[in-house]
């Protein structure tokens, strides 16, 4: 196990060596620190490209599970740009339920069997419940989604699909959260979301793109800053343990109608919660869990924030859709919306991350 401990937002270590964190009703902001000298001498391109190329090709670098619940996430294509070769597009739309959502779900759910759940609970923009609620229908748990009044009718669906408790409110993706620890706290339901072991399995995209290439930049929405500070983390673990000795920077775009992260990237102050307003719903979170931690990512990188407007999200998703092939919901098209802005040269290599299918949303088509 190459876990050596578990350590909490203020550095204080909760877990030492050899024990896994478990909880019900979690939601901690903790940091799971690996036994980098371990790895060093146990993972290289060797061993790890003899296996299939997917989520667990990079098992060492996940929290250790006697079981995990898979449905084939990862091993998502790069896709060059019919325009600039060194332009690629990574396809997370093309995971099991249509998101990136599927790589924290196997380590998320799988993590949930280990500790003995009975049942879950989750707040999400929709993806992240989409996505659950596939990973607990294969592992036999049954789930609540808890979900804010934007929610897309698609991805309600999906979530009902599977056989999950849709928990519909009024309020906002704040309001979802607070509501599903509430439901957490009195039914003692396991809560999921974006927390530690959901980050440590949105870090294999950052494994995927630097076991296929050598990247300059790396561009991504932000939500809850959740998956982007996996990817830094991945990076970082893979310089740590030599697979790696060069790090690309990292490019956060969000909407203007919810991008907390953006101004506080840009004034170097702490993040203020906004009230989201944009057709990004799977981004709209104006209070990020993940914030300050994908703040330091972007600027330990060297890398930028930028946020677009709502236009030209679904301009990118137009552009994406008729010259590349690539049908992307407005989330899953902010990050190209965002590189269409910037002055990056063509012989640099950049990808582009398209988080979610077009068929999740298909409002403002």
């Amino acid at each position: 196990m190459f876990v050596k401990h578990v350590m909490s937002k203020e550095g204080k270590i909760k877990y030492p060596k050899e024990e896994i964190y478990c909880s019900i009703g979690g939601g901690e902001r903790l940091e799971i620190v690996y036994d980098y000298a371990k790895l060093k001498k146990k993972v290289n391109w060797k061993v790890l490209r003899t296996r299939k190329f997917d989520h667990w090709r990079y098992k060492e670098f996940y929290p250790t599970l006697k079981q995990y619940v898979s449905l084939g996430e990862g091993g998502t294509p790069l896709v060059a740009s019919k325009g600039n070769g060194n332009l690629l597009f990574k396809l997370e739309s093309l995971n099991p339920t249509g998101s990136f959502k599927d790589r924290g779900s196997t380590v998320e759910i799988s993590h949930a069997l280990e500790c003995g759940a009975k049942k879950v609970v989750c707040a999400s923009t929709g993806n992240m419940g989409a996505s659950v609620s596939a990973y607990c229908a294969r592992a036999g748990l049954p789930c609540e989604i808890v979900v804010p009044g934007y929610a897309p009718r698609e991805k309600l669906i999906q979530i009902k699909q599977h056989g999950a408790k849709v928990t519909k409110i009024k309020g906002n993706y704040a309001a979802a959260v607070a509501l599903a620890n509430k439901k957490c706290k009195k039914k003692g339901s396991f809560l999921v979301g974006d927390y530690a072991f959901r980050g440590e399995g949105e870090k294999s995209i950052g494994f995927e793109i630097v076991d296929e290439v050598v990247a300059d930049y790396i561009v991504a929405p932000i939500g809850n800053g959740t998956m982007l500070s996996g990817v830094w983390k991945a990076l970082v673990e893979m310089k740590k343990v030599g697979l790696i000795s060069k790090l690309p920077k990292l490019i956060g775009v969000q909407a203007k109608g919810c991008a907390p992260v953006v101004t506080a990237f840009r004034s170097k102050k702490k993040i203020r919660v906004v009230n989201p307003k944009t057709i990004a719903t799977a981004i709209a979170c104006g209070d990020p869990l993940d914030g300050e931690r994908v703040l330091h990512a972007l600027w330990d990188s060297g890398g930028e924030a930028l946020s677009i407007s709502d236009k030209e999200i679904l301009s990118a998703r137009k552009h994406l859709a008729t010259t590349e092939g690539i049908d992307a919901e407005p989330s899953g098209a902010v990050a190209y919306a965002g590189y269409r802005t910037l002055r990056i040269p063509r012989f640099k290599k950049v990808v582009v991350l398209v988080t979610g299918h077009g068929l999740k949303d298909l409002s403002n088509l």
